[in-house]
């Protein structure tokens, strides 16, 4: 198998799709050939038989675990407090082992909150347009084999960009300049002020330009400009944000938040804490999916 050079000839989306039909295990490396001075400039995806188990990045601003367990609801303060001690105790044990020994919090939570750490940090992977490509065949490090379950190709694959989504090459596409990632999720074309205050076409007009332009919900006159960043998402993560929590792209900020409480009383733990622990261990994970998607859109 022989994977291209770089990035900008395929997408991340192609490279793991190769990787995970051949079954591989090892490590891919994209390496970032224009960086901030002073920043590390490789990326890593760990893989085992094909499945990511693993990513590191500079890029993701991911909170660490127990500061997002607890951002979830499911550490308490006085967990988070006695967790902060083993660690600043320089327990040798991983942050994961170590809630789930001293019963901080349930070993399936732990997992479900791992797996959403890694998919937040391959969502990051995706706005890369050019890299250096480089495959170690080797395992994957330890820490690595260890803390999850692999990602399924549906976390890493289904719904991705792929270099058949692209533009024909006979088509003259702008040249795009290396993005400095401080906001890993988000686009930075704001609309400006003008634009923001223009009169509003009238109601048929308003459909027809909701129907060519469906990634973002028409303007609609009156309405409070929101003050979160869910407008200005790239089309694509707010896409794959609004169908974990069952909402089409017309959605608005207010239908997230009203799918989201809604979901958020089915999922919690406290209302599956006497059922099976199969069903414990679904019910965590799609909480963790849904509060991820949640905080994306509405941060």
């Amino acid at each position: 198998m022989i994977l291209p050079s770089r990035l900008s000839a395929t997408t991340l989306g192609d490279l793991l799709g190769m990787l995970h039909r051949e079954r591989t295990t090892g490590t891919l490396e994209l390496t970032e050939l224009w960086h901030t001075p002073g920043t590390r400039s490789g990326h890593y995806v760990h893989l085992r038989s094909g499945l990511v188990v693993d990513v590191e990045t500079p890029l993701s601003k991911t909170p660490p675990l127990g500061e997002f367990l607890r951002r979830e609801g499911f550490l308490s303060n006085t967990g988070y407090r006695v967790l902060m001690g083993h660690l600043e105790k320089h327990d040798r044990r991983s942050t994961g082992e170590i809630l789930v020994a001293e019963r901080l919090a349930d070993a399936a939570i732990v997992e479900a909150a791992l797996r959403v750490q890694v998919r937040m940090k391959l969502d990051v992977l995706f706005h890369l347009t050019e890299a250096l490509v480089t495959f170690h065949a080797a395992g994957p490090p330890k820490r690595a084999a260890r803390r999850i379950h692999p990602l399924t190709p549906r976390d890493f694959l289904v719904g991705r960009p792929r270099a058949r989504d692209r533009a024909p090459t006979s088509e003259v596409r702008p040249r795009t300049r290396p993005a400095v990632w401080s906001e890993p999720f988000y686009t930075y074309e704001r609309a400006n002020d003008a634009s923001q205050s223009r009169t509003p076409p009238p109601s048929s007009a308003r459909t027809t330009q909701a129907k060519a332009h469906h990634e973002g919900p028409p303007h609609v006159s009156g309405r409070a400009k929101p003050t979160s960043t869910f407008l200005h998402l790239a089309p694509d993560v707010r896409r794959r944000a609004l169908s974990k929590l069952g909402l089409p792209m017309t959605a608005d900020e207010a239908d997230v938040k009203r799918a989201f409480r809604k979901l958020a009383v089915e999922l919690h733990p406290d209302k599956h804490a006497t059922a099976p622990a199969l069903h414990r261990d679904r019910s965590a994970a799609r909480f963790a999916e849904v509060s991820e998607a949640y905080h994306l859109l509405v941060a």
